[in-house]
């Protein structure tokens, strides 16, 4: 197999690592390896998630499960414990509370009161902090990566003498 080779970015997946791991401990794989390259994320930024079927502890039969890397830790060294476990058909049915909101959209009331209703929708008593903002929650299909890379600090205008 050959490993294929990129000019902005290090190629760290090992598959045969991988494989031996279960489908939460890939996704705090592919985390760490992605908080690892500090030119595409920094300290604190970014989640990560995917949506894994698990057995439901309290009916015994399977549901789709969304664990995302909730606010604040850091993508590079993210434990299981840093990973929020959310019933994904409760958050579903959280896009009507949104949705009869008069005003929507980042910095709004119903943007902070969803961020509480996820905590109702805890999958097995996980005491994980999902993350701060719906974005970071509804944006995510199968699997989901994003980051807040590093940006150099804005150029601040110079004073200029008068002549």
């Amino acid at each position: 197999m050959s490993t294929t080779t990129y000019s902005f970015v290090n190629y760290l997946w090992d598959s045969k690592h991988a494989a031996k791991l279960d489908p939460v401990a890939r996704l705090i794989y592919r985390s760490n390896l992605l908080g690892s390259d500090q030119r595409i994320t920094n300290t604190g930024g970014g989640n990560t998630s995917a949506k894994l079927t698990e057995t439901d502890p309290l009916t015994g039969k399977p549901v789709e499960v969304l664990w995302v890397k909730g606010s604040g830790g850091d993508l590079r060294t993210s434990k299981r414990e840093n990973f929020s476990s959310l019933y994904q058909d409760k958050l579903i049915a959280l896009q009507e509370l949104y949705g009869a909101a008069r005003e929507k959209g980042p910095k709004t009331a119903i943007e902070d009161a969803m961020v509480e209703s996820y905590l109702h929708c805890t999958f097995n008593l996980n005491r994980a902090r999902p993350p701060s903002t719906p974005r970071c929650i509804v944006s995510c299909l199968q699997t989901c990566r994003h980051t807040h890379p590093m940006r150099p600090l804005p150029s601040l205008p110079r004073r200029t003498r008068k002549s």
